[in-house]
């Protein structure tokens, strides 16, 4: 038998790990027999030597297999998941699980914090003052069978390597590697007990995957996956060039989420949302046709119910609305302006990403505090006609010089020209069934 030494060894000279070895260090990790030095040299190594299709699927079972798993006793409704591999201001899922839930479907989100640039779920829902995401599997399970939905992060017991090595992955500098991020995704959605998956792949300057060909090889590597362990999934292309809706920062998304189930979502927001519940409707196969799915999510948006569903399971996690509301009415944010007339042209989603995160709404490094209320609220779309001195955004943060350092930089990322811009396409790129 090798020693971890000598595997790591072999793996940086490009050699491919067998099965064995794989779930062998694997195993090493969630036993403490492999240390974080150790794994973070394997993750720096499968990105710069990368990981073989026969690697990716070995390291997915590995870690899929490292916890507990769901069962599908006692449930009636088809079990559907969604993941998104990460935009700016993507808040899709606070809208999705409630909806999907109304829509009847059971909806098991495991989600996880900030990785890079994008922000994470978790630390979106834990901006709601007293939320935990913390639930032990047991609490996990109960409100599965009893309330059709949670939304939470790996317990103690759920697939520990994915919760050891996602910590590790944002702060090397490995989030951006193929084999990685589809290990990391489907041995969660896996430990799930899915009937099916739906995958947003963002496309665009706000993404991990800037380009088409980058989200297609990732989406071909996690296809192979799911036909290997059966597992019916869909993939959804959608476009992250500027921030999805109007917010970016975690208390501020969670808020938007909260508006838009109690009335609207802004347009990019609203058609990608209704999108990809409807393709969970339809790979659940309760709905037999996208036409019927989508008037299913629409009414279920309009009634009211996916708002009474948000606001259940909010309750059910601990958290509590109303002081929250309270609690970050208190923050004045600072107010940018248009320095000359025109058309909003252009929104940089990944440089206001990177001005949010420094301002304290994600972590440069693995023990940074996130501040819940540091963000952006973006006052009016690209394409909308601006005058001098008119509002065009608001910069929060709890400390005052970070507050006036976000406003400073949100100013000039947000581009005004003397021209209307053309109509802005669809958010769905591509759909693969």
């Amino acid at each position: 038998m090798k020693s971890i030494k000598e595997l790591l060894r072999e793996k940086k000279d490009g050699a491919v790990w067998t099965t064995d070895e794989m779930s062998g260090f694997v195993e090493g990790m969630v036993t403490n027999k492999v240390t974080p030095p150790q794994i973070a040299a394997f993750l720096m190594a499968a990105c710069i030597r990368g990981l073989s299709s026969d690697e990716t699927a070995a390291l997915t079972m590995a870690m899929t297999k490292s916890g507990a798993h769901f069962s599908k006793d006692g449930s009636s409704r088809p079990r559907i998941d969604k993941h998104s591999t990460g935009g700016v201001g993507d808040k899709v899922s606070l809208l999705l699980a409630p909806l999907a839930v109304a829509c009847g479907l059971s909806v098991p989100m495991i989600s996880g914090r900030g990785l890079g640039h994008t922000g994470g779920t978790l630390d979106k829902l834990e901006s709601t003052i007293g939320f935990r995401t913390d639930l032990s599997f047991a609490q996990m399970q109960d409100l599965l069978k009893d309330h059709h939905v949670f939304m939470a992060g790996q317990s103690e017991e759920l697939v520990p390597a994915d919760r050891i090595t996602y910590a590790l992955r944002d702060v090397t500098g490995t989030v951006e590697n193929v084999g990685l991020i589809t290990a990391s995704i489907l041995s969660k959605k896996m430990a799930e007990g899915l009937d099916g998956l739906v995958m947003d792949m963002k496309v665009g300057r706000g993404a991990f995957m800037r380009s088409f060909d980058d989200a297609r090889r990732l989406a071909e590597s996690m296809l192979e996956v799911c036909k290997n362990v059966g597992l019916p999934v869909t993939f959804v292309f959608s476009r992250m060039d500027k921030p999805l809706g109007k917010t970016i920062g975690n208390w501020l998304e969670v808020a938007e989420a909260e508006i838009a189930l109690a009335t609207t979502a802004q347009k990019d927001l609203a058609e990608l949302t209704i999108e990809l519940v409807a393709r969970m409707l339809t790979l659940a196969k309760t709905c037999s046709t996208m036409t019927d799915a989508k008037s299913a999510v629409v009414e279920a948006w309009r009634s009211g119910a996916a708002h009474v569903v948000f606001h259940e399971m909010v309750a059910r996690q601990g958290g509590r609305w109303n002081e929250s509301v309270e609690h970050y009415a208190d923050f004045v944010p600072s107010e940018i302006v248009a320095m000359s007339k025109g058309y909003i042209t252009a929104v940089d989603a990944h440089a206001l990403a990177i001005a949010t995160m420094e301002a304290g709404a994600g972590r440069l490094d693995e023990r940074d505090v996130i501040d819940p209320i540091a963000g952006i609220v973006l006052l009016h779309p690209p394409g909308t006609e601006i005058a001098i001195g008119e509002p065009v955004a608001l910069a929060y943060a709890s400390d005052d010089s970070r507050r006036e350092a976000l406003a400073s930089r949100v100013s000039n990322v947000i581009q005004i020209g003397t021209a209307p811009v053309e109509q802005e396409p669809s958010m769905i790129i591509d759909v693969w069934e």
